[in-house]
């Protein structure tokens, strides 16, 4: 990737690059053109070589920034888990209000139309994984996942690495993402028009029951 020095107004430029690239790609993957980024972004097209290098560096430059995006979101939760997770005995109530705080914040996140963007390059690249993939996983979604199964895990008694508890932590996430990628069926489904504050607080409460139904019939397996 291109190293040259950035000014302030270089970076605005970089940044109004990126979040174009970010919609394209999440549109078009890697057959959008950098013509097209560039207009949308309001940038010459020398912009995406002076500052990226290449479309394929622009591209990994996107996924380096979605890392970044989630890891300043999840971070403090993260840290939070990583608290509890290292007492000698688990609190099941601090733990419960973790992974309820975490999963609201995917819900609150998920529903903003400001990030569906970037949920169309996540899941181009689930489908279909690059290097770019490799990334975030590595540097964000792998973590938070592994911090949510044992979260789960310290509340139920369960194994952390036994592979039913990552599935899982997996089905609890995929209900979450199925209301970014399943949004207009529920739209059309609810008749809502858009997820508002209160939409989103309804789906809150609905994961949160799913949640404590799983955590209840885990502790009981256990």
């Amino acid at each position: 990737m291109n190293t040259t020095p950035i000014t302030s107004k270089g970076e605005q430029a970089k940044s109004q690059l990126i979040s174009a690239a970010i919609a394209q790609f999440g549109e078009y993957g890697l057959h959008a053109t950098t013509r097209d980024i560039a207009a949308q972004a309001g940038q010459n097209i020398a912009a995406i070589t002076y500052y990226f290098g290449s479309k394929e560096d622009l591209y990994l430059a996107c996924a380096q920034w979605i890392a970044d995006f989630i890891g300043r979101n999840f971070q403090p939760l993260a840290q939070q888990a990583e608290e509890i997770l290292q007492q000698p005995t688990s609190d099941r109530a601090a733990v419960r209000a973790l992974i309820l705080q975490a999963s609201r914040s995917m819900i609150l996140l998920l529903t903003q139309d400001e990030t569906v963007n970037l949920s169309k390059f996540i899941s181009r690249e689930q489908l279909s994984p690059t290097s770019a993939y490799q990334l975030i996983h590595g540097q964000v979604i792998a973590p938070l996942h592994r911090y949510l199964t044992r979260l789960i895990a310290a509340y139920t008694g369960q194994n952390p690495d036994d592979t039913r508890m990552i599935l899982h932590t997996h089905a609890i996430l995929g209900e979450i993402l199925a209301f970014r990628l399943g949004r207009e069926t529920i739209l059309l489904r609810t008749g809502w028009t858009t997820f508002d504050d209160d939409n989103a607080e309804h789906i809150i409460q609905v994961i949160t029951c799913h949640i404590d139904l799983l955590l209840q019939g885990l502790t009981q397996r256990s």
